[in-house]
Protein backbone atom coordinates (compact mmCIF):
# COMPACT_ATOMS: atom_id res chain seq x y z
CA UNK A 1 0.00 0.00 0.00
CA UNK A 2 2.67 2.38 0.62
CA UNK A 3 4.51 1.92 -2.03
CA UNK A 4 1.23 3.00 -4.03
CA UNK A 5 1.45 6.75 -2.57
CA UNK A 6 3.70 9.14 -4.25
CA UNK A 7 5.32 9.87 -1.00
CA UNK A 8 6.28 7.27 0.07
CA UNK A 9 8.39 6.17 -3.31
CA UNK A 10 9.54 9.60 -2.93
CA UNK A 11 11.27 9.00 0.44
CA UNK A 12 12.26 5.87 -0.90
CA UNK A 13 13.87 7.99 -3.95
CA UNK A 14 15.61 10.09 -1.27
CA UNK A 15 16.76 7.46 1.06
CA UNK A 16 18.45 5.62 -1.98
CA UNK A 17 20.23 9.10 -3.71
CA UNK A 18 21.34 10.63 -0.39
CA UNK A 19 24.91 11.21 -1.06
CA UNK A 20 23.75 13.06 -4.41
CA UNK A 21 22.91 16.44 -5.43
CA UNK A 22 19.65 16.81 -4.54
CA UNK A 23 16.46 19.60 -5.53
CA UNK A 24 13.23 20.08 -5.05
CA UNK A 25 12.72 20.27 -8.86
CA UNK A 26 14.48 16.63 -9.41
CA UNK A 27 12.44 14.78 -6.81
CA UNK A 28 9.23 16.35 -7.95
CA UNK A 29 9.72 15.21 -11.51
CA UNK A 30 10.47 11.38 -10.16
CA UNK A 31 7.34 11.34 -9.36
CA UNK A 32 5.60 13.09 -12.05
CA UNK A 33 4.73 16.04 -9.27
CA UNK A 34 4.59 19.52 -10.43
CA UNK A 35 7.38 21.33 -7.87
CA UNK A 36 4.53 23.22 -6.07
CA UNK A 37 2.38 20.59 -5.93
CA UNK A 38 5.04 18.37 -4.59
CA UNK A 39 5.87 20.83 -1.99
CA UNK A 40 2.80 21.09 -0.70
CA UNK A 41 1.79 17.54 -0.10
CA UNK A 42 5.02 16.84 0.99
CA UNK A 43 4.80 18.85 3.91
CA UNK A 44 0.93 17.82 4.63
CA UNK A 45 2.73 14.69 4.58
CA UNK A 46 5.87 14.79 6.21
CA UNK A 47 5.77 17.66 8.34
CA UNK A 48 8.78 19.62 6.97
CA UNK A 49 9.84 20.90 3.94
CA UNK A 50 11.78 18.74 1.22
CA UNK A 51 15.45 19.68 1.36
CA UNK A 52 14.33 19.98 5.83
CA UNK A 53 13.84 16.38 5.87
CA UNK A 54 16.78 15.26 3.16
CA UNK A 55 19.35 17.20 4.97
CA UNK A 56 18.00 15.89 8.75
CA UNK A 57 18.27 12.39 7.04
CA UNK A 58 21.76 13.40 5.84
CA UNK A 59 23.31 14.74 9.44
CA UNK A 60 21.54 11.44 11.00
CA UNK A 61 23.59 9.48 8.67
CA UNK A 62 26.69 11.25 9.09
CA UNK A 63 25.90 11.17 13.11
CA UNK A 64 26.23 7.28 12.39
CA UNK A 65 29.40 7.40 10.82
CA UNK A 66 31.12 9.74 13.20
CA UNK A 67 30.44 7.16 16.03
CA UNK A 68 30.69 4.37 14.52
CA UNK A 69 34.09 4.77 11.61
CA UNK A 70 37.14 6.90 12.40
CA UNK A 71 36.73 8.47 9.09
CA UNK A 72 37.41 12.32 9.44
CA UNK A 73 34.89 14.77 9.86
CA UNK A 74 35.61 16.08 6.49
CA UNK A 75 35.48 13.31 4.66
CA UNK A 76 32.52 12.44 6.21
CA UNK A 77 31.34 15.87 5.40
CA UNK A 78 32.04 15.81 1.84
CA UNK A 79 30.08 12.60 1.12
CA UNK A 80 27.00 13.62 2.65
CA UNK A 81 27.08 16.95 0.21
CA UNK A 82 28.77 19.76 2.27
CA UNK A 83 31.46 21.79 0.10
CA UNK A 84 33.77 22.32 3.37
CA UNK A 85 34.28 20.81 7.11
CA UNK A 86 32.88 24.84 8.39
CA UNK A 87 29.58 24.34 6.54
CA UNK A 88 28.95 20.82 8.00
CA UNK A 89 30.08 21.46 11.17
CA UNK A 90 27.52 24.77 11.96
CA UNK A 91 24.85 22.45 10.47
CA UNK A 92 25.33 19.53 12.59
CA UNK A 93 25.42 21.54 15.68
CA UNK A 94 22.02 23.59 14.93
CA UNK A 95 20.92 19.70 14.21
CA UNK A 96 22.19 18.26 17.55
CA UNK A 97 23.30 21.21 19.36
CA UNK A 98 26.83 19.99 19.24
CA UNK A 99 29.56 19.89 17.19
CA UNK A 100 30.53 16.47 15.02
CA UNK A 101 34.04 16.51 17.44
CA UNK A 102 32.00 16.86 20.32
CA UNK A 103 29.00 14.28 19.21
CA UNK A 104 31.71 11.50 17.93
CA UNK A 105 33.63 11.66 21.47
CA UNK A 106 29.96 11.80 23.81
CA UNK A 107 27.44 10.47 21.53
CA UNK A 108 26.44 7.81 23.67
CA UNK A 109 25.67 10.82 26.10
CA UNK A 110 23.91 12.56 23.50
CA UNK A 111 20.00 12.00 21.90
CA UNK A 112 18.41 13.23 18.48
CA UNK A 113 15.64 15.23 17.97
CA UNK A 114 12.37 13.52 17.81
CA UNK A 115 11.73 11.17 15.00
CA UNK A 116 9.28 13.01 12.77
CA UNK A 117 5.84 10.97 12.63
CA UNK A 118 3.75 11.86 9.30
CA UNK A 119 0.99 10.85 11.80
CA UNK A 120 1.03 13.05 14.38
CA UNK A 121 1.73 17.00 13.70
CA UNK A 122 3.09 17.03 17.85
CA UNK A 123 5.76 15.17 17.30
CA UNK A 124 6.93 17.68 14.84
CA UNK A 125 6.73 20.79 17.16
CA UNK A 126 10.15 22.54 17.23
CA UNK A 127 10.24 23.26 21.02
CA UNK A 128 11.15 18.91 21.18
CA UNK A 129 14.08 19.06 19.19
CA UNK A 130 15.23 22.84 20.80
CA UNK A 131 14.92 20.91 23.96
CA UNK A 132 16.79 18.12 22.94
CA UNK A 133 19.32 20.25 20.90
CA UNK A 134 19.88 22.78 24.61
CA UNK A 135 20.63 19.41 26.73
CA UNK A 136 22.88 18.16 24.36
CA UNK A 137 24.97 20.99 24.37
CA UNK A 138 24.87 21.29 28.23
CA UNK A 139 25.91 17.53 28.96
CA UNK A 140 29.04 18.13 26.54
CA UNK A 141 29.83 21.24 27.94
CA UNK A 142 29.78 19.58 31.69
CA UNK A 143 31.48 16.48 30.57
CA UNK A 144 34.40 19.06 29.03
CA UNK A 145 34.56 20.71 32.23
CA UNK A 146 35.12 17.64 34.02
CA UNK A 147 37.74 16.67 31.83
CA UNK A 148 39.40 20.41 31.85
CA UNK A 149 39.27 20.34 35.74
CA UNK A 150 40.98 17.27 35.41
CA UNK A 151 43.87 18.39 33.41
CA UNK A 152 44.11 21.65 34.64
CA UNK A 153 43.90 20.38 38.34
CA UNK A 154 46.43 17.84 38.19
CA UNK A 155 49.07 20.33 36.88
CA UNK A 156 52.67 20.06 39.02
CA UNK A 157 52.97 22.33 41.46
CA UNK A 158 52.59 23.69 44.83
CA UNK A 159 49.43 25.08 44.51
CA UNK A 160 47.98 21.83 42.27
CA UNK A 161 49.00 19.60 45.74
CA UNK A 162 46.93 21.81 47.44
CA UNK A 163 44.28 22.20 45.53
CA UNK A 164 44.04 18.51 44.07
CA UNK A 165 40.86 17.39 45.85
CA UNK A 166 39.21 20.65 45.47
CA UNK A 167 39.22 20.21 41.85
CA UNK A 168 38.83 16.50 41.75
CA UNK A 169 35.55 17.28 43.79
CA UNK A 170 34.31 19.82 41.75
CA UNK A 171 35.05 17.35 38.18
CA UNK A 172 32.85 14.97 40.16
CA UNK A 173 30.01 17.37 40.21
CA UNK A 174 30.09 18.23 36.91
CA UNK A 175 29.94 14.54 35.89
CA UNK A 176 27.12 14.41 38.36
CA UNK A 177 25.73 17.38 36.29
CA UNK A 178 26.14 15.47 33.13
CA UNK A 179 24.30 12.29 34.32
CA UNK A 180 21.26 14.01 35.50
CA UNK A 181 20.47 16.04 32.47
CA UNK A 182 21.13 12.93 30.59
CA UNK A 183 18.23 11.18 32.46
CA UNK A 184 16.00 14.08 31.57
CA UNK A 185 17.48 14.11 27.50
CA UNK A 186 15.34 10.62 28.13
CA UNK A 187 12.30 12.01 29.40
CA UNK A 188 12.70 14.53 26.81
CA UNK A 189 12.66 12.05 24.15
CA UNK A 190 10.23 9.80 25.41
CA UNK A 191 7.40 12.66 25.69
CA UNK A 192 8.21 12.95 21.58
CA UNK A 193 7.01 9.25 21.74
CA UNK A 194 4.16 9.02 24.38
CA UNK A 195 2.56 12.50 24.44
CA UNK A 196 0.39 11.90 27.40
CA UNK A 197 3.80 11.73 29.19
CA UNK A 198 4.14 15.66 28.82
CA UNK A 199 2.03 15.76 31.86
CA UNK A 200 5.49 15.03 34.20
CA UNK A 201 6.99 18.37 32.60
CA UNK A 202 7.26 19.67 35.96
CA UNK A 203 9.63 16.58 37.22
CA UNK A 204 11.79 17.54 33.60
CA UNK A 205 11.72 21.30 34.57
CA UNK A 206 13.17 20.66 38.08
CA UNK A 207 15.55 17.95 37.18
CA UNK A 208 16.83 20.76 34.87
CA UNK A 209 16.29 23.32 37.08
CA UNK A 210 18.17 21.44 40.42
CA UNK A 211 20.94 20.64 37.87
CA UNK A 212 21.58 24.47 37.33
CA UNK A 213 21.45 25.40 41.23
CA UNK A 214 23.89 22.44 41.60
CA UNK A 215 26.53 23.96 39.08
CA UNK A 216 25.92 27.46 40.69
CA UNK A 217 26.57 25.65 44.15
CA UNK A 218 30.04 24.07 42.86
CA UNK A 219 30.86 27.43 40.80
CA UNK A 220 30.84 29.21 44.23
CA UNK A 221 32.43 26.88 46.66
CA UNK A 222 35.23 26.37 44.24
CA UNK A 223 35.60 30.25 43.98
CA UNK A 224 35.51 30.90 47.68
CA UNK A 225 38.46 28.31 47.76
CA UNK A 226 40.64 29.54 45.54
CA UNK A 227 39.61 33.43 46.98
CA UNK A 228 41.78 32.25 50.22
CA UNK A 229 44.69 31.23 48.18
CA UNK A 230 47.56 33.64 47.72
CA UNK A 231 47.83 35.59 44.71
CA UNK A 232 49.86 33.28 42.39
CA UNK A 233 47.35 30.47 43.29
CA UNK A 234 44.83 32.53 42.12
CA UNK A 235 45.92 33.16 39.03
CA UNK A 236 46.56 29.61 38.00
CA UNK A 237 43.32 28.34 39.20
CA UNK A 238 41.00 31.20 37.31
CA UNK A 239 40.82 29.27 34.23
CA UNK A 240 39.04 26.82 35.95
CA UNK A 241 36.72 28.77 37.84
CA UNK A 242 35.74 30.60 35.21
CA UNK A 243 34.67 27.56 33.32
CA UNK A 244 32.33 26.43 36.63
CA UNK A 245 31.00 29.87 36.70
CA UNK A 246 30.64 29.61 32.56
CA UNK A 247 28.85 26.27 33.20
CA UNK A 248 26.52 27.56 36.04
CA UNK A 249 25.33 30.53 33.48
CA UNK A 250 24.38 28.58 31.03
CA UNK A 251 22.78 25.79 32.87
CA UNK A 252 20.15 28.73 34.39
CA UNK A 253 19.96 30.01 30.89
CA UNK A 254 19.01 26.45 29.61
CA UNK A 255 16.52 26.17 32.52
CA UNK A 256 14.81 28.69 31.72
CA UNK A 257 14.46 28.00 27.91
CA UNK A 258 13.19 24.33 28.84
CA UNK A 259 10.77 25.93 31.27
CA UNK A 260 9.69 27.74 27.93
CA UNK A 261 9.84 24.77 25.48
CA UNK A 262 7.39 22.39 27.53
CA UNK A 263 5.01 25.15 28.18
CA UNK A 264 5.01 25.50 24.37
CA UNK A 265 4.83 21.54 24.09
CA UNK A 266 2.20 21.08 26.71
CA UNK A 267 0.04 23.34 24.74
CA UNK A 268 0.52 21.48 21.40
CA UNK A 269 0.19 18.38 22.77
CA UNK A 270 -2.86 18.92 24.99
CA UNK A 271 -5.06 20.50 21.62
CA UNK A 272 -3.55 17.61 19.74
CA UNK A 273 -5.02 15.26 22.37
CA UNK A 274 -8.33 17.46 22.37
CA UNK A 275 -8.75 16.88 19.00
CA UNK A 276 -8.19 13.05 18.97
CA UNK A 277 -10.70 13.00 21.87
CA UNK A 278 -13.54 14.54 20.15
CA UNK A 279 -12.40 12.57 16.78
CA UNK A 280 -13.06 9.18 18.75
CA UNK A 281 -15.98 10.31 20.58
CA UNK A 282 -17.68 11.85 16.80
CA UNK A 283 -16.76 8.21 15.83
CA UNK A 284 -18.64 6.77 17.85
CA UNK A 285 -21.48 9.26 18.00
CA UNK A 286 -21.67 8.61 14.06
CA UNK A 287 -21.04 4.84 14.20
CA UNK A 288 -24.36 4.53 16.62
CA UNK A 289 -26.30 6.41 14.39
CA UNK A 290 -25.74 4.50 11.58
CA UNK A 291 -26.36 1.40 13.14
CA UNK A 292 -30.23 2.71 14.04
CA UNK A 293 -30.59 4.00 10.95
CA UNK A 294 -30.29 0.42 9.87
CA UNK A 295 -33.03 -0.53 11.87
CA UNK A 296 -35.74 2.37 12.02
CA UNK A 297 -37.77 0.53 8.74
CA UNK A 298 -40.72 0.58 10.42
CA UNK A 299 -42.06 -2.73 8.67
CA UNK A 300 -39.14 -4.30 10.79
CA UNK A 301 -39.77 -5.36 14.81
CA UNK A 302 -36.43 -4.02 16.03
CA UNK A 303 -37.17 -0.48 16.66
CA UNK A 304 -36.27 -0.51 20.43
CA UNK A 305 -33.39 -1.39 19.46
CA UNK A 306 -32.59 1.38 16.65
CA UNK A 307 -34.09 3.33 19.70
CA UNK A 308 -31.75 2.37 22.32
CA UNK A 309 -28.64 2.96 19.90
CA UNK A 310 -29.79 6.45 19.25
CA UNK A 311 -30.41 7.16 22.95
CA UNK A 312 -26.83 6.26 23.65
CA UNK A 313 -25.23 7.45 20.73
CA UNK A 314 -27.18 10.93 21.40
CA UNK A 315 -25.69 10.78 25.30
CA UNK A 316 -22.40 10.63 23.69
CA UNK A 317 -23.02 13.19 21.69
CA UNK A 318 -24.11 15.31 24.46
CA UNK A 319 -21.48 14.94 26.48
CA UNK A 320 -18.85 18.11 27.21
CA UNK A 321 -14.97 16.60 26.02
CA UNK A 322 -14.67 17.91 30.21
CA UNK A 323 -17.29 15.92 31.18
CA UNK A 324 -15.73 12.54 29.61
CA UNK A 325 -14.59 9.54 31.24
CA UNK A 326 -12.70 6.31 30.72
CA UNK A 327 -15.83 5.45 33.07
CA UNK A 328 -19.04 7.15 31.84
CA UNK A 329 -17.58 5.50 28.07
CA UNK A 330 -17.30 1.95 29.99
CA UNK A 331 -20.70 2.38 31.27
CA UNK A 332 -22.17 3.24 27.51
CA UNK A 333 -20.12 0.44 26.57
CA UNK A 334 -22.15 -1.92 29.40
CA UNK A 335 -25.27 -0.83 27.77
CA UNK A 336 -24.20 -1.80 24.19
CA UNK A 337 -23.61 -5.10 24.93
CA UNK A 338 -27.25 -5.58 26.64
CA UNK A 339 -27.88 -4.09 23.16
CA UNK A 340 -26.04 -6.31 21.61
CA UNK A 341 -27.20 -9.33 22.97
CA UNK A 342 -30.59 -8.34 22.70
CA UNK A 343 -29.83 -8.03 18.75
CA UNK A 344 -28.20 -11.45 18.74
CA UNK A 345 -31.28 -12.97 20.18
CA UNK A 346 -33.07 -12.01 17.50
CA UNK A 347 -30.97 -12.72 14.55
CA UNK A 348 -31.40 -16.59 15.99
CA UNK A 349 -34.84 -15.66 15.27
CA UNK A 350 -34.29 -14.71 12.06
CA UNK A 351 -30.90 -15.45 10.16
CA UNK A 352 -31.62 -13.30 6.84
CA UNK A 353 -32.12 -9.88 9.22
CA UNK A 354 -28.22 -10.74 9.79
CA UNK A 355 -26.55 -7.85 8.03
CA UNK A 356 -28.55 -5.35 9.21
CA UNK A 357 -27.53 -6.11 12.68
CA UNK A 358 -23.45 -5.34 11.77
CA UNK A 359 -23.42 -1.93 12.32
CA UNK A 360 -24.19 -2.24 16.22
CA UNK A 361 -20.36 -3.91 15.55
CA UNK A 362 -18.85 -0.98 14.35
CA UNK A 363 -20.34 1.13 16.82
CA UNK A 364 -19.11 -1.13 19.65
CA UNK A 365 -15.77 -1.26 18.06
CA UNK A 366 -15.73 2.67 17.42
CA UNK A 367 -16.96 2.92 21.47
CA UNK A 368 -14.12 0.45 22.35
CA UNK A 369 -11.22 2.84 20.67
CA UNK A 370 -12.81 5.98 22.88
CA UNK A 371 -12.69 3.80 25.80
CA UNK A 372 -8.87 2.75 25.80
CA UNK A 373 -7.92 6.57 24.51
CA UNK A 374 -9.45 8.15 27.80
CA UNK A 375 -8.45 4.62 29.56
CA UNK A 376 -4.34 5.12 28.78
CA UNK A 377 -4.77 9.33 29.87
CA UNK A 378 -3.13 9.93 32.93
CA UNK A 379 -5.22 11.90 35.42
CA UNK A 380 -3.78 14.99 34.73
CA UNK A 381 -4.52 14.91 31.11
CA UNK A 382 -8.11 13.80 31.37
CA UNK A 383 -8.65 16.90 33.99
CA UNK A 384 -6.86 19.00 31.44
CA UNK A 385 -9.48 19.18 29.23
CA UNK A 386 -11.80 20.98 31.60
CA UNK A 387 -9.13 23.41 31.97
CA UNK A 388 -7.38 26.18 29.99
CA UNK A 389 -5.11 25.24 27.04
CA UNK A 390 -2.39 26.95 29.01
CA UNK A 391 0.16 24.86 30.91
CA UNK A 392 -0.62 25.87 34.59
CA UNK A 393 3.46 25.53 35.10
CA UNK A 394 3.81 28.78 33.96
CA UNK A 395 4.42 30.19 37.40
CA UNK A 396 7.25 27.38 38.55
CA UNK A 397 10.29 29.09 37.07
CA UNK A 398 9.49 32.14 38.79
CA UNK A 399 8.38 30.34 41.85
CA UNK A 400 11.76 28.50 42.04
CA UNK A 401 14.00 31.25 41.27
CA UNK A 402 12.97 32.84 44.53
CA UNK A 403 13.24 29.40 46.35
CA UNK A 404 16.81 28.55 44.59
CA UNK A 405 17.69 32.36 45.44
CA UNK A 406 16.56 31.26 49.00
CA UNK A 407 19.00 28.34 49.54
CA UNK A 408 21.44 30.09 47.57
CA UNK A 409 21.82 33.55 49.50
CA UNK A 410 21.30 31.23 52.94
CA UNK A 411 24.45 29.03 52.20
CA UNK A 412 26.31 32.53 51.20
CA UNK A 413 25.10 33.85 55.14
CA UNK A 414 26.36 30.30 56.51
CA UNK A 415 29.97 30.98 54.76
CA UNK A 416 29.60 34.83 55.84
CA UNK A 417 29.09 33.67 59.53
CA UNK A 418 32.43 31.11 59.44
CA UNK A 419 34.41 33.88 58.26
CA UNK A 420 33.14 36.24 60.69
CA UNK A 421 34.91 33.22 63.15
CA UNK A 422 37.82 33.26 61.06
CA UNK A 423 38.34 36.76 61.19
CA UNK A 424 38.49 36.96 64.79
CA UNK A 425 40.98 39.47 66.62
CA UNK A 426 41.27 41.25 62.82
CA UNK A 427 38.09 42.99 63.32
CA UNK A 428 37.36 45.80 66.37
CA UNK A 429 33.73 45.77 67.60
CA UNK A 430 32.53 48.39 64.81
CA UNK A 431 33.02 45.95 61.92
CA UNK A 432 31.70 42.75 63.71
CA UNK A 433 28.97 44.51 64.27
CA UNK A 434 28.57 45.98 60.99
CA UNK A 435 28.97 42.38 59.42
CA UNK A 436 26.58 41.23 61.94
CA UNK A 437 23.93 43.57 60.68
CA UNK A 438 24.85 42.29 56.97
CA UNK A 439 23.95 38.62 58.18
CA UNK A 440 20.62 39.98 59.61
CA UNK A 441 19.78 41.42 56.87
CA UNK A 442 20.45 38.36 54.41
CA UNK A 443 18.66 36.12 56.57
CA UNK A 444 15.61 38.77 56.42
CA UNK A 445 15.84 38.44 52.61
CA UNK A 446 16.28 34.68 53.04
CA UNK A 447 13.22 34.02 54.62
CA UNK A 448 11.03 36.16 52.28
CA UNK A 449 12.38 34.54 49.31
CA UNK A 450 11.66 31.71 50.86
CA UNK A 451 8.62 32.73 51.90
CA UNK A 452 7.66 34.19 47.69
CA UNK A 453 9.35 31.00 46.24
CA UNK A 454 6.85 28.43 48.50
CA UNK A 455 3.59 30.37 48.83
CA UNK A 456 3.83 34.07 47.31
CA UNK A 457 1.69 35.39 49.88
CA UNK A 458 2.34 39.07 50.37
CA UNK A 459 1.44 39.14 53.81
CA UNK A 460 3.61 36.14 54.87
CA UNK A 461 6.53 38.24 53.82
CA UNK A 462 5.09 41.67 55.35
CA UNK A 463 5.57 39.77 58.47
CA UNK A 464 8.85 38.81 58.20
CA UNK A 465 10.04 42.17 57.53
CA UNK A 466 8.34 43.33 60.70
CA UNK A 467 9.41 40.99 62.75
CA UNK A 468 12.95 39.95 64.82
CA UNK A 469 14.58 42.52 62.60
CA UNK A 470 18.83 43.30 62.94
CA UNK A 471 19.47 46.36 64.88
CA UNK A 472 19.93 48.72 61.68
CA UNK A 473 16.58 47.57 60.32
CA UNK A 474 14.98 48.24 63.98
CA UNK A 475 14.89 51.86 63.47
CA UNK A 476 13.78 51.29 60.10
CA UNK A 477 10.39 49.28 60.91
CA UNK A 478 9.18 50.84 63.70
CA UNK A 479 7.11 53.44 62.74
CA UNK A 480 3.74 50.85 62.88
CA UNK A 481 1.72 49.46 60.05
CA UNK A 482 2.10 52.56 58.16
CA UNK A 483 5.54 51.89 57.79
CA UNK A 484 7.08 52.29 54.30
CA UNK A 485 9.25 48.85 54.77
CA UNK A 486 6.11 46.50 55.90
CA UNK A 487 4.05 48.13 52.90
CA UNK A 488 6.85 47.63 50.56
CA UNK A 489 7.05 44.16 51.68
CA UNK A 490 3.32 43.66 51.82
CA UNK A 491 2.88 45.23 47.91
CA UNK A 492 6.82 44.06 46.36
CA UNK A 493 8.42 41.62 48.17
CA UNK A 494 10.33 40.74 45.52
CA UNK A 495 11.47 44.76 45.62
CA UNK A 496 12.16 44.24 49.06
CA UNK A 497 14.87 41.42 48.94
CA UNK A 498 16.19 42.94 46.30
CA UNK A 499 16.93 45.63 48.16
CA UNK A 500 18.21 44.08 51.47
CA UNK A 501 20.67 42.09 49.26
CA UNK A 502 21.75 45.12 48.00
CA UNK A 503 22.15 46.54 51.48
CA UNK A 504 23.63 43.70 52.82
CA UNK A 505 26.51 44.42 49.60
CA UNK A 506 26.89 47.77 50.25
CA UNK A 507 28.17 46.74 53.76
CA UNK A 508 30.15 44.01 52.71
CA UNK A 509 31.82 45.89 50.00
CA UNK A 510 32.81 48.22 52.61
CA UNK A 511 34.25 46.01 55.77
CA UNK A 512 36.19 43.95 52.71
CA UNK A 513 37.73 47.33 51.80
CA UNK A 514 38.65 48.09 55.06
CA UNK A 515 39.93 44.77 55.79
CA UNK A 516 42.46 44.66 53.05
CA UNK A 517 44.48 41.59 52.47
CA UNK A 518 42.36 39.96 55.19
CA UNK A 519 39.03 40.49 53.68
CA UNK A 520 39.51 37.88 50.34
CA UNK A 521 36.78 35.79 51.38
CA UNK A 522 34.61 38.62 52.80
CA UNK A 523 35.10 40.41 49.00
CA UNK A 524 34.35 36.73 46.97
CA UNK A 525 30.80 36.39 49.28
CA UNK A 526 30.00 39.80 48.32
CA UNK A 527 30.30 39.21 44.93
CA UNK A 528 28.24 36.50 45.03
CA UNK A 529 25.20 38.32 46.94
CA UNK A 530 25.20 40.65 44.17
CA UNK A 531 25.03 38.15 41.55
CA UNK A 532 21.30 37.46 41.57
CA UNK A 533 20.91 41.63 41.34
CA UNK A 534 20.80 41.13 37.34
CA UNK A 535 17.34 39.21 37.72
CA UNK A 536 15.82 40.88 40.63
CA UNK A 537 13.15 43.39 40.35
CA UNK A 538 14.10 46.93 41.01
Amino acid sequence: MKEKNPIFRSLAMIEERLQEKLTVEMLAEDIHFSKYHYQRIFREAVGETVMGYVNRRRLSLAAEELAGTKDSVLSIALKYGYDSHEGFTRSFKAYLGVTPTEYRKYHSSIGFPGKKKEESAMTNAKSADEMVRELNSLIVQAKETAAETRKGGNAEGEAAAIYVQVWEFAAGRAEEMAGRLEKVLEQVTSVTRNPDEIFARFLIVKAVEDAAFAASVTAFQTGLMISRAMPEHRAAFQPLCARYDSLAQNARMKSGKIAGFLGELWGLILEDMRTKARQKIRAAVDAGLAAAGELSEPSLPYGYIAQALRETAGELADMGLEDVTAYRLEDALFRLDTIRFAADMDILRAPRHKPLFEGILNFKEKLGEAVDFFRNLSGDAAGAFAGEKKAPSDQRTTGKIYSDLATQEEILLFYLRGEIQKLGTHLDEGQRAALDAVCGKMERAVKMARGIGGCGEGNTVAEEANGKPDSAASEEVSGGPDNDAVKEAAEKPGSTVARLLREAYDGMDEQARLLGAYGGAVRYLADEVKKPFRYLPE
